[in-house]
């Protein structure tokens, strides 16, 4: 084919080639263009839509280079550059076909039917070009064959090329308008396989064009010894990236981070567009990794407000969401046009009958080099910004529509759209206000009330002395008496109260104060942090604080903050007071390390006068209206701690009365600017009046990191993954699993209380540690967002003593948490968990694992919208040609989650969770409701009886067809699924990928 016999000499000036024959190359002779701008220009001549074009890049074949979109070509009379335009982010399934191997990618969508999750991920003109890119990089031997581990695999990869030759042969018979067989027989490829007797070790695939030149390509045989890959982190984990010359760090919210050495910086700059642009397809569609490979556009639509080119479906969801007011408006770039921006608006429309009703209309405004012209008017303006606020406020009619510009709706963290691509199942759900958490009581004897410290909002703040009760000698360094702080109540305010404990009882974050837990005589005992209060050790230590260790502070409370935000979990009071200095950091290398403390009561307790008084610290919008509470308002408050650690603890307003604090508010006054011009804007950004406008947390951490690396901070020390035994401190006693006990433990190296909260699996009896080394095998190699995640292990003494290292999930398991906050839960919540744990289940099947041990109480809970499966110690590996895993050795086993094989044969199916999976289910259904577990049930109909004579009752009555009844309140639609995971026979059942249809259908069904 033509693009086949590129020339090989290259021309002067800037050429962008194709992949398909019939398309000539773009050639730059001078100018100065980004790279995202010559990949619009690109797209354009092909006819690819601005939706798909995000997936294309620019090539260097010579350098093996991709070029970030914001890369500048400067051309002249010396440039002789040719590159190619290629799609480069590529989704594994974007086209749905391999459901066995993984899920199904597509475009998310609000219509959510039985049909489909999603809209398709490419267009025609995109899928066309992509059929091209991937034949030339075929027939040019670019494209490495996979392993094989059998003759099977051999055989497979043999048809599998065979299909490529028909359908290369179909494509070009239909793009000629030419018979198949005319095609086929003068055309285009004879394609034959054979085993080279010279070389046994791996196979040929010989190819034969229509030039008659044969192309080799080796099938590698599979080496089971090859490297494996280490899942570092998801991309919804990541918080920046910082490129260095040769270097790219990525950074995760976990406060860990990765350096990859690269052959130069065009590589490192290379790789960074690369995650960065991967983030934004799969995350967040208008948030930057990095401003070394950010493209212009979206820097631009972030200052302008203006979204991506989202669809008018989206557009509309997110008004309505927003309030729809007549007068709110969003400005999108235009799905099909590069060159059109639409402007959506809430309008209010005359009907024939003079009746006036809020519709949609979309304004058209025409992008050129002179500025944004909005379509059927005289009116230019250079920028979106400057052409929205000179509508906003005017009235313009046309003949039944009035528009009127009054508010408008920028892209906000993590938005949905059809911009984002779901990469799994897609299970989110609205957050509500309240997530009541497990609150671990402590007892009144074990607290020492000492010194009083101060007041906060509504309590009284002391020094005290709190026992950590050890029930056995479990071996644990560390102290049995801490030191605490004790809030303690004033009269009134009990629910507030309370709603702050549920709250930080959430929190698992190395920058948060540890709350230990309450005492019944309302005391809240949280952990001592030595310095105190930030404001009032900054005015103390003013001369001995350098930029640099401001800088510190601020990416630590940024990034608990940033916690909180992508938890939906709002703080309420940040400001200097509330955040706690544990290291001081003047001496040594350390730096200083903080602790955010908790809010005190919600502002929906105080009074005007209070709230005025918080100025300006209180977001405006929250100072008459306590309501509006949000996440925007942490942000405002962000930005005032800000101004306090640039000028040393000062407080803001110090001078000004009440009235001049609300007038301050009310002029929309600024504070002084500080002479650290970065923190400076930053300040700027926080501080905005219009909460929809002031930056993402993730894009203030993305910053502060970008500044911290200018000013050459020394880094950190990051969490191991090999955990030290004698650094852990236990906390207290979170539960038992089946031979095992799980703590929650403060993983604190340096021994100051500024380490990481972890729960800490350690074996009942040292004879078991087999059970725990298998557990830990299986779930190191786990990653999903529905499977607790592996930290990592605590092997000291040799080995002789293992511990699990698992991430802390403080809502605690379902059967603990279901039963508190069951006013709370509607029954799509509960779907939505049973939908998530079948995520996971089949992901772990996938995996050729079985679970063994699915039950209520080892689903644990990370927050209201989003549950994960732990307790791995009794899963098996089957192996690819096995059907089932035979237990041979003796163990306590949860019997009644267990299917009839199990009991009689001692076999263990992927079905066999399906069975276990629909007792979970009850449980769910039922809120795990003690009455009504499935032991007490089971009993309840065979009769109490003891050992073997249980077993044998239990499965003569499973032969006989008895199953658990349908649940109280339980839907129809829900029990038919619930009983079709208890069929006898295994291969009678539901599988998981079934369960996962019926549950998304279930969700969007409207009698439940």
């Amino acid at each position: 084919m033509e693009y086949l016999v590129m020339a090989s000499v290259m021309l002067q000036g800037l050429e962008i080639h194709f992949y398909l024959p019939e398309t000539h190359q773009i050639i730059h002779l001078s100018g100065s263009f980004t790279a995202e701008e010559l990949c619009v220009e690109a797209a354009k001549k092909l006819g690819i839509s601005p939706l798909c074009s995000s997936l294309f890049a620019l090539y260097d074949e010579f350098s093996k280079i991709w070029y970030a979109p914001n890369h500048s070509f400067t051309i002249d009379e010396t440039t002789r550059l040719k590159l190619y335009y290629r799609m480069r982010f590529y989704f594994t399934n974007w086209h749905g076909t391999s459901l066995k191997t993984s899920h199904p990618v597509s475009r998310h969508s609000l219509k959510r039917g039985t049909g489909s999750t999603g809209t398709a991920v490419l267009d025609v003109v995109s899928l066309t070009y992509l059929y091209a890119q991937s034949q030339c990089d075929f027939q040019s031997d670019l494209t490495p064959l996979r392993s094989t581990r059998d003759e099977n695999d051999v055989q497979l990869i043999e048809n599998e090329c065979l299909g490529m030759a028909v359908m290369a042969i179909s494509h070009d018979a239909i793009e000629k308008n030419l018979p198949v067989s005319r095609c086929a027989k003068g055309d285009l490829v004879n394609v034959y396989i054979f085993w080279h007797p010279q070389i046994p070790d791996f196979q040929i695939v010989r190819r034969k064009s229509k030039r008659g030149s044969k192309k080799r390509s080796k099938i590698a045989s599979h080496d089971a010894g090859e490297d494996r890959w280490t899942l570092f982190s998801d991309f919804n984990e990541i918080t920046h990236l910082l490129i260095k010359y040769s270097v790219v760090t990525i950074h995760k919210q976990d406060n860990k981070n990765m350096e990859l050495k690269l052959a130069s910086h065009e590589e490192a700059l290379s790789f960074g567009s690369l995650v960065d642009g991967y983030f934004r397809l799969t995350v967040d569609a208008h948030h930057f990794l990095c401003r070394d490979v950010a493209p212009v556009s979206l820097e631009k639509n972030l200052r302008e407000g203006c979204h991506g080119p989202i669809n008018t479906e989206y557009a509309i969801h997110k008004l309505k969401q927003e309030g729809y007011e007549e007068g709110m408006y969003l400005l999108r770039w235009s799905t099909h046009d590069f060159d059109h921006v639409l402007l959506t608006v809430i309008c209010n429309e005359k009907d024939c009958y003079g009746s006036i009703t809020k519709t949609f209309k979309n304004f058209q405004i025409e992008a050129s080099a002179q500025g944004f012209l909005l379509t059927g008017t005289n009116i230019v303006k250079p920028t979106l910004r400057e052409l929205t606020d000179h509508l906003f406020g005017q009235c313009l009619t046309t003949d039944h529509t009035s528009l009127r510009l009054e508010r408008g709706c920028p892209p906000q963290p993590k938005e949905q759209s059809n911009l984002v691509m779901m990469t799994r199942k897609d299970s989110a759900l609205p957050h509500s206000s309240l997530n009541n958490a497990v609150i671990h009581r402590i007892l009144r004897n074990d607290i020492t009330q000492e010194k009083h410290l101060g007041q906060g909002t509504c309590t009284n703040i002391y020094s005290g002395k709190l026992n950590l009760r050890n029930e056995d000698d479990d071996g644990y360094s560390g102290h049995e008496v801490v030191d605490v702080v004790l809030k303690v109540l004033a009269a009134g305010h009990i629910s507030a109260f309370l709603d702050t404990v549920s709250v930080m009882q959430q929190i698992s974050h190395k920058n948060m104060v540890l709350m230990y837990g309450v005492c019944m005589h309302i005391i809240m005992v949280e952990e001592f942090v030595q310095h105190g209060p930030l404001d009032l050790f900054m005015r103390n230590h003013r001369s001995e604080l350098k930029p640099s260790w401001k800088f510190q502070v601020a990416e630590q409370l940024s990034s608990v903050l940033s916690y909180l935000e992508d938890k939906k979990l709002v703080h309420g009071y940040v400001c200097a007071k509330n955040v706690l200095l544990k290291l001081d950091g003047l001496k040594g290398q350390g730096g200083p390390f903080i602790k955010l403390s908790d809010p005190g009561l919600s502002i929906a307790v105080l009074s005007q006068t209070e709230c005025i008084d918080r100025i300006p610290w209180i977001a405006p919008e929250c100072v008459k209206t306590p309501k509006a509470l949000s996440i925007a308002a942490d942000k405002w408050g962000f930005g005032t701690t800000l101004w306090e650690i640039c000028y040393n603890g000062e407080v803001p307003l110090r001078e000004k009365k009440l009235s001049e604090k609300e007038r301050f508010y009310d002029v929309c006054g600024t504070l002084v600017t500080p002479s650290i011009s970065e923190l400076a804007d930053l300040i700027s950004q926080c501080m905005n009046y219009d909460p929809r406008k002031r930056p993402f947390f993730r894009a203030i951490v993305r910053e502060l990191g970008r500044i911290k690396e200018q000013h050459a901070i020394p880094p950190q020390e990051t969490d191991p993954t090999d955990f030290k035994r004698r650094f852990l401190k236990k906390i207290r006693k979170l539960g038992e699993g089946n031979f095992g006990m799980v703590e929650l433990c403060l993983y604190d190296p340096k021994g100051d209380q500024t380490g990481e909260l972890v729960a800490v699996k350690s074996l009942k009896t040292e004879n078991e540690c087999s059970n725990l080394r298998r557990e830990i095998s299986t779930i190191r190699n786990l990653y999903h967002e529905n499977i607790v995640k592996y930290k990592g292990i605590c092997n000291d003494e040799g080995g002789a003593n293992i511990k699990l290292i698992m991430e802390y999930l403080p809502s605690g398991s379902l059967k603990e948490y279901l039963p508190r906050n069951k006013s709370n839960i509607d029954q799509k919540r509960l779907l939505h968990y049973a939908l998530q744990i079948c995520q996971g289940m089949e992901y772990l099947g996938s995996q050729n694992y079985i679970h063994r041990d699915l039950a209520a109480r080892n689903i644990l809970v990370e927050n209201e919208s989003l549950v994960k499966i732990g307790d791995f110690g009794l899963t098996k590996s089957i192996k690819d040609d096995k059907e089932y895993y035979k237990v041979t050795e003796e163990q306590d086993s949860p019997v009644y989650w267990y299917a009839p094989e199990c009991l009689i044969n001692r076999k263990f199916y992927k079905a066999s969770d399906v069975w276990s999976f629909g007792v979970t289910l009850y449980e769910i259904m039922t809120y795990c409701d003690r009455d009504n577990s499935p032991p007490r049930v089971f009993l309840k109909m065979i009769g109490r009886s003891q050992g073997q004579m249980t077993m044998a009752r239990l499965v003569e009555a499973l032969e006989k067809g008895w199953r658990m009844p349908c649940p109280d309140s339980c839907p129809e639609m829900v029990y038919t699924q619930m009983h079709s995971c208890w069929s006898h026979a295994p291969e009678n059942r539901v599988d998981f990928k079934g369960l996962i249809k019926q549950f998304e259908f279930l969700l969007t069904s409207e009698n439940i």
